[in-house]
């Protein structure tokens, strides 16, 4: 009898469509040959675990199954044909750019991007900070200029999730965001309004130079 969708994936029954993808993910890394020769069965576990994806993120299909079991989702076996996905490679050619179980298209496979956002007040993107964020190999500070604007994005090249099959390692995608005070006292409207008075053309030039304000952090993380 085929294994419970979500003990497949090691989620709880109520679990949302991101942690059934962040599982998803986990387990195709976990399966692919390349890091796990030493489990001949791992392209069965991993149609085991595609199928069980393709079933719990279908609202129909999950209601099904959820109501029926196995017969009420229409599982077929022998690994994912819908949910826009024709076979397994298409799958994991969605989540990671490449084929994993072979067919004469393996090669380097660049690994995968990660993304962090670092939160930043008004006054620390104006005056510049420094800031600590968790990478691949750990954690690292980077120094942010002042007048960093929210929503700029600069990548740390390399520090990414390590590739495949001799492929680079993917970066890591830092983005800002600039987080806007509420709920001012008397005082801090006084002060924010003399600032504002205070500031002049001179000060709202940020955009113009972003290019060059780019190049200073290539500079700044990648020399």
């Amino acid at each position: 009898m085929p294994r419970d969708y979500y003990e497949v994936l090691g989620v709880e029954r109520g679990a949302t469509d991101a942690e059934l993808k962040k599982a998803f993910r986990r387990l195709a890394r976990e399966l692919h040959p390349d890091v796990n020769d030493h489990d001949p069965a791992a392209e069965e576990k991993f149609k085991e675990a595609a199928e069980a994806y393709e079933v719990l993120t279908d609202p129909q299909r999950r209601r099904a199954y959820d109501t029926y079991g196995h017969a009420g989702a229409g599982a077929r076996g022998g690994g994912p044909q819908a949910a826009g996905f024709g076979t397994i490679e298409d799958i994991f050619q969605a989540f990671f750019g490449g084929d994993p179980f072979g067919g004469g298209r393996r090669g380097p496979m660049r690994g995968q991007d990660l993304m962090h956002v670092i939160e930043l007040s008004a006054v620390e993107a104006m005056l510049g900070a420094k800031k600590t964020i968790p990478s691949h190999e750990g954690e690292r500070e980077v120094e942010l200029p002042a007048g960093i604007q929210h929503g700029s994005q600069f990548a740390l090249r390399g520090q990414g999730l390590p590739g495949a099959n001799g492929g680079p390692p993917g970066d890591l995608v830092v983005v800002i965001k600039v987080i806007v005070p509420v709920d001012l006292t008397e005082e801090q409207r006084e002060l924010a309004q003399r600032l504002e008075e205070a500031l002049g053309p001179e000060n709202m030039g940020a955009r113009q130079e972003e290019e060059g304000f780019f190049s200073r952090v290539r500079h700044s993380f990648f020399h």
